[in-house]
């Protein structure tokens, strides 16, 4: 039988599909890339917000043309079943363990350390999706990374809901940073509030840790913060502290009852802080969150501020990438397209997916580490020699 495995949402999806896709592999069945050669197609979906539950309706719906038998797994599994077509069959999140089958280039893998969520943030339906939170013994993620470590990956990506939860995350890195073959060490996902001076210590005198953290702000305001159910910290202190390390954070518009003073506090704060990498999205109302029962904002308002934030933070980037133009970093190759002659690769100031890349016009090999002078910045990416 072959199965071919469509992911949608996060990274921590892909840790699942990864999973189910080695569980599969050990009793037998063929992994393939494309649906046409399937027998049975699996679609792990997202269901976050509902943008999210519409993509995963739309993907589903266009795997029913093809003849295989069409799976669900994820998320939209747990609470929204009553959304699925007919004809589908759902397997539950969590049904499958084992060594999983990497997706990802050599060059790097995300490891999941955690599942499930205990922060009950007022806007989020990951608790009650997801369940509570739940660590991986120290012992099955140093397993795993020694694993991939022996086959050549280089860089680990950590991914939780929130790192800061793990007990003695400082403890973990360490012990990874000992395997033989591990090159990066990645955060993602540090709540502001759970952020320590020991772990900023260690990512910046780790050699091994990328100087990167992808730290969720949600919002400045310590009004929405409050009704957000978040705790309220200093945020300019925090990015003073982080010196050296390049940000990448995410924040949500449009909150309920987000007044034009809490929108500005924001908005200064971007102008000031001058963070790397921000992702904006708009407050989506979720039945049976908390926030669903609060005064709401209309979407033309949330439109307008999304288009505000992100034109800040635009030429921020624009700026930030203009002043690495003649440098030289260090990068690991993570694509090469042999038709067209060039590759694409990472400093440890980018992580994969979700920041803009370094694009060099020569065929290089993928998961190996190169010296890379920027010359140039074309569109969000930057364009670098091989030296």
């Amino acid at each position: 039988m072959k199965v071919a495995i469509t992911t949608l949402g996060c990274d921590k999806n892909t840790v699942d599909s990864e999973t189910l896709a080695g569980a599969l592999k050990s009793q037998g069945y063929t992994l393939v890339a494309r649906d046409e050669d399937a027998d049975i197609i699996i679609v792990n979906t997202c269901a976050f917000i509902k943008s999210a539950r519409d993509e995963a309706l739309k993907v589903i719906k266009s795997k029913l043309k093809y003849k295989a038998k069409v799976v669900i797994t994820g998320c939209i599994t747990v609470k929204h079943k009553n959304l699925l077509p007919d004809g589908v069959e759902v397997w539950e999140i969590g049904k499958h363990t084992g060594q999983k089958l990497l997706s990802t280039p050599q060059s790097y893998t995300y490891i999941k350390i955690s599942d499930g969520c205990d922060n009950h943030c007022s806007y989020c339906t990951i608790p009650s999706i997801r369940g509570r939170y739940i660590a991986r013994h120290e012992t099955d993620i140093l397993k795993e990374i020694t694993h991939f470590a022996n086959i050549g990956v280089g860089e680990f990506i950590l991914v939780a809901q929130d790192l800061t939860r793990y007990p003695n995350l400082i403890a973990l890195i360490r012990n990874i940073s000992k395997i033989k073959g591990v090159k990066r060490i990645r955060l993602h996902y540090i709540y502001p509030s759970g952020i320590t001076d020991d772990l900023i210590t260690e990512v910046k005198t780790n050699p091994k840790v990328c100087k990167y953290l992808d730290i969720p702000f949600q919002h400045i305001s310590p009004r929405i913060l409050n009704l957000m159910n978040r705790k309220p910290i200093n945020p300019l202190a925090l990015v003073k502290k982080l010196h050296g390390i390049t940000v990448r954070s995410t924040f949500m518009v449009g909150f309920p009852t987000e007044t034009e003073e809490d929108f500005e506090i924001l908005c200064n704060f971007l102008k000031t802080a001058r963070l790397d990498y921000v992702g904006f999205f708009k407050y989506s109302r979720e039945v049976g969150t908390p926030a669903h029962s609060m005064s709401q904002i209309d979407d033309k308002t949330k439109t307008s501020r999304l288009k505000t934030v992100q034109s800040i933070q635009n030429d921020i980037l624009l700026q930030i990438h203009q002043s690495k133009i003649g440098k030289t970093v260090k990068v690991v190759c993570d694509f090469v397209d042999d038709v067209l002659g060039y590759s694409i690769v990472r400093s440890e100031s980018q992580s994969p997916d979700v920041d803009p890349v370094i694009i060099v016009k020569d065929k290089l090999q993928v998961g190996r580490y190169y010296e890379v002078k920027i010359k140039e910045l074309r569109d969000e990416n930057l364009i670098g020699e091989a030296i």
